[in-house]
């Protein structure tokens, strides 16, 4: 009955059963009722605790404490370092990563006393699990990459296949989805060949994860049906609970809200009875979102006051920031100002905080760089000069048997010299780079500060002002609440060009996968507002993995959301197509409308096609307009591949 422990993924770990938790933690009972002896009697308690960690976290604990203390009356290093590490993984859930990894460690430290190599290639996948969910990547994936090494060296399918679905979520957290989708499609294929259902449960989640991040709906909730038939089956109720939550999420997205909120509860009931408060507090917070649509602000903010207190105990600062951001718009429609501007302030200081944080991570590896070399110029010098005391010696004892001998060692110092100064400099170029990086990243924090902090909380607090003055008055003038409405709607778009202009900012580079999505995700909010227009928008997979400079992804981004917008307004079309494709190394991009068209020479261009051919003129790309009276328009621009 006992189980291979494998690896945590990021929010379960895989089990290696099939058979339904609740049974087999049933007839793990009633052996324990056929009095065993002392041995069978800790291994069951063992099993006991990896079975719960799926069913009850408090009752998984219990038991690895019975297992702890069965073990050592026994002085079975063996068992006690399986329960270790069951212990650990049972943390992990919680998730308390602190102790998780504290319990992991106890298990290692047995292993390589042991030389149970790979009992210790396991335990590795688990700390790199722990430092990718402590956003610890760089040592996550070396961590990995290590495990999987080991596993594919010694021809260990099993466990290889595991650590690569690992690595796929972990370049989901990296943002880096095609790589993602395809160690993840790895670790499917072998799941899906050995019939693994628990397995399969996990990995078609993650698999759904990594198509959902990329604004792939489709395929997300395909994959998602797919997890939930096999956690179904296999009776992993968190992961379950999980993939009821995930698609809440899509539907929502999608506008799907009756549906979203019907997983939601369906999720809720399960983590309810699962003990795991932060996924629990998760799922109240996608509740909220669907309760601000149906306009049910006191619900809404009775639930966020009471996941507030749990996220700020688990120090989950990401889930913290956004139960800030939602407490802003429901205490504006609650018309409480202050508290208004009391949220604006949290947020904002929590966000500044946390692109500090990631500034102060990026510094230390630069020091950590510095530090190194450094050591390594110490190192030389102290060479050098054991090499010349020997090279001294040499000479004056046999200046005359030795003299071609001198001139070669003569000649090899020369060359040491050389490379301390080569060296030298190079560090001295490294320090001057760790200064601009640094000068520049406070620049950017600073403008992107100044410009959240005051034009965004003004332009919140409009939004909210012009709201409560068209709700808490009776007017019945029809044209002023239409140009309130107007001015609401304007200042909501400035605050998501805000938003885009920061996100530009705290950028070094982009992918064409960020531009991808930021175009998809506009087309689709363009899809809710003019569901009589059919939206096609094609890419050249080609072009996955192309990067490029912020200025020019944000010139290409406001050129397209601009022409977007013109085909919405004036056109009266009923469908927009946008094509990006790859032409003779060039990046060539197309949006055309079937409308009324308008005749070119007779017309005076306005502001908009003026400001997208000088957007496209800025990163040195060529622009035209091509347009026929009830023919409709075409927009064409293309810039240089090779940026």
């Amino acid at each position: 009955m006992k189980r291979i422990v494998l690896v945590i993924f990021i929010l379960f770990p895989v089990l290696g059963f099939s058979q339904n938790v609740q049974d087999l933690i049933n007839n793990l009972k009633k052996e324990l009722n056929n009095n065993p002896d002392q041995k069978q009697k800790a291994t069951i308690y063992s099993d006991l605790t990896w079975y719960y960690a799926n069913v009850s976290l408090d009752s998984a604990l219990v038991y690895g404490n019975k297992a702890i203390t069965a073990s050592e009356k026994l002085n079975d290093s063996t068992l006690l370092a399986q329960v270790y590490s069951d212990i650990g993984a049972v943390y992990f859930r919680k998730p308390d990563f602190q102790n998780s990894k504290k319990y992991y460690l106890k298990a290692y430290k047995i292993r390589k006393i042991r030389k149970d190599y790979i009992g210790l290639a396991k335990i590795n996948n688990n700390l790199a699990s722990i430092y990718m969910n402590t956003q610890q990547y760089q040592l996550a994936m070396k961590t990995y990459l290590e495990s999987l090494r080991y596993f594919e060296n010694n021809n260990d399918k099993k466990n290889a296949a595991v650590t690569k679905a690992n690595i796929g979520q972990l370049y989901i957290d990296l943002r880096e989805y095609k790589k993602a989708i395809k160690y993840i499609k790895e670790a499917v294929l072998f799941a899906e060949n050995e019939k693994l259902i628990d397995r399969l449960c996990e990995n078609y989640l993650n698999l759904a994860k990594a198509y959902e991040s990329r604004g792939d709906y489709k395929n997300a909730l395909f994959y998602n049906d797919k997890s939930l038939k096999n956690c179904i089956e296999v009776g992993n109720k968190k992961a379950t609970a999980i993939v009821y939550q995930r698609n809440a999420i899509v539907n929502s997205r999608i506008n799907n809200d009756s549906i979203a909120k019907v997983n939601l509860e369906k999720s809720q009931k399960i983590f309810n009875k699962y003990n795991s408060s932060l996924d629990n507090a998760n799922v109240k917070l996608s509740l909220v979102r669907n309760l601000i649509k149906e306009k049910k602000y006191n619900e809404s903010l009775k639930i966020l006051i009471e996941i507030k207190k749990v996220f700020e105990k688990g120090n989950s600062k990401m889930d913290l920031l956004y139960t800030y951001k939602n407490l802003i718009p429901v205490y504006a429609n609650l018309d409480k100002p202050d508290s208004v501007t009391y949220y604006v302030n949290k947020y904002s200081t929590l966000y500044e905080r946390i692109l500090q944080d990631k500034a102060v991570k990026q510094s230390a590896e630069l020091e950590t760089k510095y530090q190194t070399a450094k050591k390594e110029k110490l190192l030389l010098q102290k060479e050098i000069e054991v090499k010349n005391t020997r090279n001294k010696l040499i000479a004056v004892s046999s200046l005359a048997l030795f003299t071609g001998l001198l001139g070669f060692l003569i000649y090899r110092q020369q060359k040491l010299k050389n490379k301390q100064q080569e060296q030298e400099f190079q560090l001295k170029s490294a320090i001057a780079q760790i200064e601009t990086q640094n000068q520049l990243q406070e620049q950017r924090l600073s403008i992107s500060r100044d410009l959240h902090d005051n034009i965004g909380a003004q332009l919140t607090f409009v939004i909210s002002s012009v709201d409560n003055l068209k709700h808490g008055n009776q007017i019945t003038d029809n044209k002023i609440v239409n140009q309130l409405t107007k001015i609401s709607d304007f200042t909501k778009s400035t605050i998501i060009d805000l938003r885009d202009t920061i996100w530009a900012m705290n950028s070094n580079e982009f992918s064409f996968e960020d531009l991808r999505s930021r175009i998809f995700n506009f087309i689709e909010k363009a899809k809710s507002a003019k569901e009589n227009i059919d939206f096609k928008f094609n890419v050249d997979d080609s072009l996955q993995d192309l990067k490029f400079s912020s200025l020019i992804g944000i010139n290409l981004y406001r050129t397209i959301q601009e022409a977007i917008n013109n085909a919405v307004k004036y056109s009266d079309a009923n469908e927009i197509i946008v094509e990006v494709k790859n032409v003779f190394n060039k990046i060539q991009i197309e949006i055309q409308d079937n409308g009324k068209g308008f005749d070119i020479e007779n017309t005076e261009f306005g502001n908009g096609l003026y400001n997208m051919k000088k957007r496209i003129e800025e990163i040195d790309g060529t622009f035209e307009i091509n347009s026929m009276i009830n023919k409709g328009t075409k927009i064409r621009f293309e810039i240089q591949k090779k940026i």
